[in-house]
């Protein structure tokens, strides 16, 4: 007769092996990301870093361009992963706990990928030792560097008290990786339920500091920008609420379209309920955000400054008023009339509107960063900037987002992603 421990074992092994075989359909998603990263690397390393920034669309008047963009976006786009560990750790909102480490794994992949950007934003791989050698504590730019790695180590700590035990348990599932989890479990292998317990209050502690990090992090990053007074709409003390929230609503998004496509392209056990439930908190979210971007044009308008009223024109009916107002109508409106709507039920909605909130949150940090730029405060008689980004500067970002997925679909054949119920 079989006893309780190897009923559970057996069930985690059948439940793991599904979660981590890899199939055909794995293999036809890698292959064209090696491909573009490989292409985006050749671009890197052979036109950028041989001629340096000139073959980007960067120029003297806006040297913060895409590469910029992306950091800023991903930086707040990690904060969706550590909220949902922090309601299924901290909170013990137990719905959220299938996600809980596939939301982890998508703040580290996302906090790396930031930092990527910022590597490759300065055109050559020698000047990043110049951060550390002249950097000042008094920057915000090193307040930023500072709490990332912080932030990065917290989201790690998070992942790894999350997955130990099933680490171990993988030990025994898997015995051809034993050598693997044995790394990854830092050769921790005790699964009493005296050391499971002290995992999960480790887990609490952590999710809860991690709240007031993942606040202080957005802030920082809209530091760099509120703080410059010198760029129009950049000096404004809502800058760093307002990335706060657009950080947990496009944050959230990402989690729910990467549990979508973890349960139908990875096979991952994971609940429409919590799926359903994600959306419901994304839809609270999106007015919120849209009451911080409302107040933010309101006082810009109402003011009347000539710098202010050009660079608003612009957003509303010149050059960036095609961004604008997709980031406005189908970032914001049609996400939240989908998700009141009873299309709120089902994945395709509440997938749709997600994808919906994520392109337009890309798009208010593209108007955020860039349009300000292109007027000139200090010298109004000077001709305004322009910038487009050229193609290599484009393959280069698609090469990053592509090693992004790959480690992202690695992972999750290397390790369960999704907890592993332990049913008797």
């Amino acid at each position: 007769m079989e006893t309780r421990n190897e009923v559970i074992e057996g069930s985690f092994k059948e439940a793991a092996f599904d979660s981590l075989r890899i199939g055909w359909l794995w293999i036809a998603s890698v292959v064209p990301l090696l491909l573009l990263f490989g292409w985006g690397a050749y671009n890197l390393i052979f036109q950028q870093w041989t001629h340096g920034l000139e073959v980007t669309g960067l120029n003297v008047s806006i040297y913060w361009g895409f590469y910029i963009v992306n950091f800023v976006f991903l930086i707040g786009v990690s904060a969706g992963g550590i909220i949902v560990g922090a309601l299924a750790y901290g909170a013990e909102i137990e719905r959220f706990r299938p996600v809980a480490r596939l939301a982890e794994l998508m703040a580290i992949s996302c906090l790396i990928l930031a930092t990527l950007f910022i590597f490759v934003s300065i055109g050559a791989p020698d000047r990043f030792y110049f951060l550390f050698l002249y950097g000042r504590l008094g920057s915000p730019l090193i307040w930023d560097v500072i709490i990332i790695l912080a932030y990065l180590a917290l989201a790690m700590a998070l992942g790894y008290f999350g997955t130990r035990a099933d680490l171990v348990r993988c030990m025994n599932a898997f015995p051809k990786r034993q050598w693997l989890y044995r790394l990854l479990a830092l050769g921790y292998t005790d699964l009493s339920p005296r050391a499971v317990e002290r995992d999960k209050k480790i887990l609490r502690v952590l999710a809860i500091i991690s709240i007031p990090a993942a606040i202080l992090l957005h802030s920082i990053t809209a530091w760099i920008l509120g703080l410059v007074k010198a760029r129009v709409t950049w000096h404004t003390s809502l800058l760093g609420p307002l990335f706060v929230v657009s950080a947990i609503v496009s944050g959230l998004a990402l989690v729910i379209l990467s549990a979508i496509v973890a349960r139908f392209l990875l096979g991952f056990r994971i609940a429409r309920e919590t799926i359903v439930d994600l959306g419901k908190l994304l839809a609270f979210s999106i007015p919120v955000l849209g009451y911080f971007l409302f107040a933010e044009l309101l006082t810009v308008t109402f003011g009347k400054e000539p710098a202010q009223m050009h660079v608003f024109g612009q957003m509303i009916w010149g050059h960036f008023a095609f961004s604008f107002w997709i980031n406005l109508i189908l970032g914001l409106v049609v996400p939240l009339l989908i998700l009141i709507s009873p299309w709120r039920k089902t994945l395709t909605g509440i997938g749709t509107a997600s994808l919906f909130v994520f392109i337009g949150v890309f798009l208010e940090r593209s108007n955020i960063v860039i349009l300000p730029q292109l007027h000139r405060l200090l010298f109004p008689f000077y001709p305004h900037g322009s910038y487009t980004p050229t193609a290599v500067e484009l393959f280069i970002i698609a090469g990053i987002y592509a090693l992004g997925a790959l480690f992202f679909a690695v992972c999750a054949k290397l390790f369960p992603l999704v907890e592993m119920e332990e049913k008797a």
